[in-house]
């Protein structure tokens, strides 16, 4: 999967655990975002037990995670996708393809058998303090057919979606455009 294929560098990769990235609650991190988007669900675990959560309820604030002190996460859950489902993950790097994004966008959507989207989720990454649900995004596309023109107009809705921070890697004004920008991108792969 590219967002996997994408973190960090070969070393950190062959070295790290996705649930220490995870736990880590770095807004510009790649697993968060497709994690959310295919509806992944985390194992908690405890001297008090485990319990399960989705992925995308993790990150509270920034570098902050609904784990307690004696929590870590022991395990990843993927559920199988439904027939019909197409998934993507970009991210807008402007140095180098391992270094933090600028913006990320995980999208996920479901069509019927009308060709109609039936579901969709889609997850901004690097813009806000936690990975940002596009449910005004998903909206527009619930129910539509996937036209140039309703996937730009659903990807306009990104701007409002998002609360990115000033940063090294762009003013939250250029990162809300990217918002859009990639977000279109997404979706247009995943009408192609």
């Amino acid at each position: 999967m590219t967002a996997f294929a994408s973190v960090a560098t070969v070393r950190i990769r062959n070295q790290a655990t996705v649930g220490g990235n995870l736990a880590h609650a770095d807004p510009a991190q790649d697993p968060p975002p497709i994690l959310a988007a295919l509806a992944a669900s985390l194992t908690i675990r405890s001297p008090r037990g485990r319990r399960v959560i989705p992925a995308e309820e993790l990150a509270v604030d920034l570098f902050t995670t609904s784990l307690a002190h004696d929590e870590i996460v022991t395990e990843v859950v993927l559920p199988a996708l439904a027939p019909g489902t197409r998934a993507t993950y970009l991210k807008f790097s402007p140095r180098t393809a391992d270094d933090y994004a600028t913006v990320s966008v995980a999208a996920a959507w479901r069509r019927g058998p009308d060709g109609t989207i039936a579901d969709a989720r889609i997850v901004l990454g690097a813009a806000g303090p936690t990975p940002i649900r596009g449910r005004r995004v998903e909206d527009a596309l619930r129910g539509a057919r996937p036209t140039r023109e309703r996937v730009a107009e659903a990807a306009a809705l990104a701007r409002q979606e998002v609360d990115p921070l000033d940063d090294l890697r762009g003013s939250a004004g250029y990162k809300r455009e990217m918002a859009r920008v990639w977000t279109g991108r997404a979706l247009a792969e995943l009408a192609a």
